[in-house]
């Protein structure tokens, strides 16, 4: 069916999971926002995939929720796919995603399609456990309890799909992305053991830990040019998840190397002083409803404060990424920046 003829409505009750609904074959549209995927990338973790539009008052309101869903939970672990289906293309997709408080932690796409979805009102959202099972279809508001038992229950995207017996308290940290260096540590001392099961598992973990650890360093240098302080937040994450162990040496070498170059660290901190502006914004409520915060009288020094640090970010960091965010937040804010 297409989505982009859907009526809207205030929000469809929480049902029981339609059976058909099925994370296989799935149509990732046009990218519009937040880190990209592919279908590839749903394998393992736990999936929300919500109907959205950018003419839906509900749709809009429920937003915020889903970017700070998305903020508690590692991507590892969990993934949210917003799926703007109003046909209204993936630039105002972005936009209006942004300006309600929505982030660049969701990815967000226009025109998707989840195979055997039946949707008949937005927003609508299907969740799935990290085995591709569905476990909820219903109101994004109503999903909660499920989505966070489900991402408790996940083991993890690097470790899913494989019965770890040996080195199961290892592969539980790593899953969870906690104490990796001193679980790896103990992996690679397995390795070099002689409890054959337990080496093999070892064996299985650093494959997939290499294979992990390089497509982070691979995402880490794409970013390195265009968006400094992404590779920076990648880089420093990296080398504070892995440390210890000889597959933190590029992240700890990426760290040393931004750190001295002042144009990065330009970006780098822009976007620490934009997040800090963005975060005083979502705490008002602005970027939830900018037309009725602005008309109440009562917010105008609060407008007055965003307004002034997002022009404060747009001025000190010039000719950064987050410059630019400050001067379009600004604009469709209504602020005057």
């Amino acid at each position: 069916m297409r989505h982009t003829a859907l009526i809207l409505s205030a929000f469809v009750l929480a049902a029981a999971a339609h059976a058909a609904a099925t994370l296989d074959g799935i149509n990732l549209g046009t990218y519009a926002s937040g880190p990209k995927l592919t279908p590839e990338d749903l394998k393992g973790r736990v999936v929300l995939f919500e109907y959205w539009g950018i003419h839906c008052p509900p749709c809009l309101a429920s937003i915020p929720h889903l970017a700070e869903w998305q903020k508690s939970y590692d991507r590892d672990a969990f993934v949210i796919v917003a799926n703007q289906c109003q046909g209204e293309g993936a630039d105002n997709a972005r936009k209006v995603w942004l300006a309600k408080g929505g982030g660049d932690q969701v990815s967000v796409i226009d025109g998707g399609e989840l195979q055997g979805a039946n949707v008949t009102g937005i927003p609508r959202c299907f969740l799935f456990d990290h085995e591709g099972k569905l476990i909820f279809d219903g109101s994004p508001f109503q999903v909660e309890a499920e989505l966070t038992k489900a991402v408790q229950a996940s083991p993890g995207q690097l470790v899913a799909g494989y019965a770890w017996t040996k080195l199961k308290k290892e592969a539980a940290a790593i899953g969870k992305r906690q104490n990796m260096g001193a679980a790896l540590k103990s992996v690679r001392k397995a390795s070099a053991g002689t409890d054959v099961a337990a080496q093999a598992e070892a064996t299985e973990m650093i494959k997939r830990l290499e294979t992990w650890a390089g497509k982070q360093s691979q995402a880490m240098t794409a970013a390195r040019a265009s968006d400094p302080a992404e590779a920076y937040r990648l880089a420093l994450s990296l080398s504070g998840a892995l440390k210890g162990d000889v597959l933190a040496e590029p992240f700890d070498a990426a760290v040393k190397e931004i750190k001295a170059d002042k144009e990065a660290m330009l970006a780098v901190r822009g976007a620490e002083a934009l997040a800090a502006v963005k975060a005083q914004a979502d705490k008002y409520g602005l970027p939830d409803d900018p037309e009725t915060f602005l008309a109440r009288a009562s917010n105008k020094g609060k407008a007055a404060e965003i307004a002034g640090g997002l022009k404060s970010v747009a001025t000190k960091f010039a000719g950064t990424k987050a410059a630019d965010e400050a001067t379009a937040l600004a604009k469709t804010w209504k602020l005057g920046g």
